[in-house]
C-alpha cells in the first residue's frame, strides 16, 4: 500500500467513563458535549507522509489565533506552516520494512528490562489506514 500523500482523521479511540475503549467517528466526537477540548482538537489533526519518509502531523491554523502567537509558534520553532492555512506541528519518520508499514512514535522506555521499540505499525484498513488511536482516511 502506498500511504504518500495527506490523510484526514475519520475515527479516532475514546474512552469511555466505565474505562471501555470505543472507535468514534470524527463527526460524533466533535458533536459531543461531554468529551474535554482536548480530544476535540485531536480529530482535527491531518497527517503527510513524504517520499522522503517523513511523517507531518499538521493541523489548521485556528481562525481566531491571534498573529502574534503564531508568529511566536512559529519563530520558536514549535511549529511550521505546512501552507498559508495550516501548520505543521510535528514531524516524525515512516517506513516500510518487510512488507509492514512502521511509524516512529518517539516513545524511548524499557519493559522487565528490555528495549521497547519506537516504531509502531501502521495497519491498512478497508477505506485507509489504522494508525496509534486514529483511523485515516486520504484528504
Amino acid at each position: 500500500m502506498n500511504i504518500v500523500g495527506k490523510w484526514k482523521i475519520s475515527e479516532a479511540m475514546v474512552l469511555n467513563k466505565d474505562l471501555t475503549r470505543t472507535w468514534r467517528s470524527a463527526s460524533d466526537i466533535l458533536a459531543d458535549d461531554t468529551l474535554d477540548d482536548d480530544v476535540k482538537q485531536s480529530v482535527g489533526f491531518g497527517y503527510v507522509f513524504t517520499d522522503d519518509g517523513k511523517a507531518l502531523t499538521i493541523f489548521p491554523i485556528p481562525e481566531d489565533m491571534p498573529k502574534e502567537e503564531l508568529d511566536e509558534a512559529l519563530s520558536s520553532g514549535e511549529a511550521s506552516l505546512y501552507d498559508d492555512s495550516t501548520l505543521v506541528l510535528e514531524e516524525k519518520a515512516w517506513k516500510e520494512e518487510d512488507g509492514k508499514l512502521l511509524y516512529d512514535t518517539g516513545m524511548k522506555g524499557e519493559v522487565l528490562g528490555e528495549a521497547v521499540s519506537p516504531w509502531t505499525e501502521i495497519i491498512p484498513t478497508a477505506d485507509g489506514i489504522e494508525m496509534l488511536s486514529f483511523r485515516l482516511v486520504r484528504a
